[in-house]
């Protein structure tokens, strides 16, 4: 596949996904490395202090993951306003097969699914280590307000569909950050790919 822009070709070659394994849930329960009371420093969370303080006191020095595991079990669904939008969902876990010198290059990639363009993206480090490290491994991280909420939600749409569905990933190695914001937007414009936020209702995220 390429695409012309201002006069110039820009060539995307197919990667595709190896699937290691589907319907993972739960993986913020696994996240130990700081506390609620940790958390609740963090900007992200504190509009959410007055109320850890006065009703869920008890939780302040547990590990935030199990902390909002055990309220979930409890069917509170407080916990929920620690995770991002898509921070409790189904995910899975892939790697990415290809040509070594192509995935180990930055630049612009797409999704691919059934021959439509559903998510158009920038990587400004290897595409390998982002698609096998980061978008195909969902982190315990991730999973909260101060994670990456791109990785989860771009996760568990290919959860969702991979198994009825023909998805690949498209690279075009760039080296130029500001050239590949350009394509980007240009096939974003273009397509309107669906899993791109900016076409729905949900917060807008950018995704570098």
């Amino acid at each position: 596949m390429y695409v012309k822009m201002n006069g110039k070709e820009f060539h995307f070659h197919r990667v595709r996904i190896d699937l290691l394994e589907t319907d993972i849930r739960e993986p913020f329960r696994f996240f130990d490395k700081k506390t609620i009371r940790d958390l609740l420093r963090h900007n992200r969370y504190q509009h959410l202090r007055e109320k850890v303080m006065n009703e869920y006191e008890e939780i302040l020095d547990v590990p935030a993951g199990p902390a909002l595991y055990n309220l979930k079990k409890k069917n509170d669904p407080f916990y929920k306003e620690f995770l991002n939008n898509y921070g409790d969902l189904a995910y899975c876990q892939f790697v990415v097969k290809g040509n070594e010198t192509l995935l180990n290059k930055k630049g612009v990639y797409t999704i691919i699914m059934n021959d439509k363009i559903v998510f158009a993206g920038i990587c400004n480090n290897k595409f390998k280590l982002r698609f096998n490290q980061h978008i195909g491994n969902v982190s315990p991280k991730s999973c909260f307000r101060d994670g990456t909420a791109t990785h989860c939600h771009i996760n568990s749409k290919i959860a969702r569909h991979i198994l009825d569905s023909n998805i690949y990933f498209q690279v075009c190695p760039l080296n130029d950050l500001e050239e590949m914001k350009s394509v980007k937007n240009w096939l974003i414009d273009r397509f309107e790919p669906l899993w791109n936020l900016r076409f729905g209702s949900d917060v807008i995220y950018t995704y570098n």
